[in-house]
């Protein structure tokens, strides 16, 4: 985002020079599926493999973060609050789908309207997931079987909701840059700041 960040954006120049640094030192982007199938699996990956996330579905992820993406050819993965397409920042759904064609972006369910999943009734809890998964398979044509715990919101009945529903992996706010088999359900993220390169010690 360019103007008004929160302390969970990036400015694109600030993306731009992040980006160029995966490109020009050898990592391999994936998307969020591949390595949930490659943990589960139990294939190898390179080395360098880094797994790109954007949360929620802002409209700058298509004005600034695909535009970037593409000159590095890089992956990434945007999680989708499928509510809250077509409001104001956020991305429309023919944004959405130009995301898809341009085969660098998947999509993983982050429920309709943004809803932390470790609360409220549990017939809510399921039309919250599987509304976002029939939406993005609706208007992508790719199957979501991914989660994104909106807010970290994660607990016992969160994780077995998820997997009664045919969710394979999620991705929770706990950090760490290790992925394992043994927490499929609480993937670990490393958030990456609106700072420079000499921040990370690069």
């Amino acid at each position: 985002r360019t103007l008004g960040q929160t302390a969970l954006s990036v400015d694109s120049g600030v993306f731009d020079t992040q980006m160029q640094y995966l490109s020009q030192n050898g990592y391999t982007t994936l998307f969020a599926n591949d390595l949930i199938n490659a943990l589960i699996s139990k294939q190898g990956l390179p080395a360098k493999s880094v797994v790109i996330t954007i949360d929620d579905g802002y409209e700058d992820n298509y004005i600034y973060a695909l535009p970037i993406l593409q000159k590095y050819s890089l992956k990434a993965n945007i999680m989708l609050a499928t509510g809250l397409m077509g409001n104001s920042n956020m991305l429309s759904w023919d944004e959405v789908k130009s995301l898809k064609n341009s085969g660098l972006i998947y999509f993983t369910n982050h429920t309709w309207s943004h809803y932390a999943i470790n609360q409220g009734p549990q017939s809510k809890i399921e039309i919250e997931i599987n509304t976002a998964q029939k939406q993005i398979l609706d208007n992508t044509g790719q199957s979501a079987n991914v989660f994104t715990y909106p807010y970290g919101s994660i607990n016992d009945n969160a994780v077995s909701t998820l997997q009664k529903l045919g969710i394979i992996g999620a991705f929770s706010e706990i950090p760490g840059q290790t992925q394992c088999d043994s927490f499929l359900m609480t993937l670990h993220r490393t958030r990456i700041g609106n700072s420079p390169l000499s921040f990370y010690g690069l």
